[in-house]
């Protein structure tokens, strides 16, 4: 729904009372209850789809672009990545897909990683 958040106009998660929604997510960049105004015009006027994918589809295409292509992406980037590997199944085998990997890459984002799979002291 369409709110003023941090004094921009953008689409934002709101309670019954029309306050902002408390918000998780494993990428730290995208634990925020709006998305940017640009973003917003793409999805008013239909030019852009957003879709949703849970932290556990993220660590697991975080796992598969690391082990097979050797690139360790952001956590924010996994969660792309998680979705285009969903939606794949959907395509023909010829069929190509571009995923943007945003950000610096994973490297930051690899003790999270581990300790979400293993604890904070192993």
């Amino acid at each position: 729904m369409p709110a003023i958040i941090h004094g921009f106009k953008c689409l934002t998660l709101l309670d019954e009372e029309g306050n902002p929604k408390p918000t998780y997510s494993i990428a730290a960049g995208l634990d925020y209850p709006g998305i940017g105004p640009e973003h917003s015009y793409l999805k008013e006027t239909g030019r852009g789809e957003y879709v949703t994918v849970t932290g556990q589809q993220a660590l697991a295409a975080f796992k598969v672009l690391s082990e097979t292509e050797g690139i360790i992406p952001a956590l924010e980037s996994a969660h792309a990545v998680a979705y285009a590997l969903e939606l794949a199944r959907e395509l023909e085998q010829e069929d190509i897909i571009i995923v943007n990997l945003s950000g610096r890459g994973g490297d930051k984002d690899v003790q999270q990683v581990f300790e979400m799979e293993h604890g904070p002291n192993e």
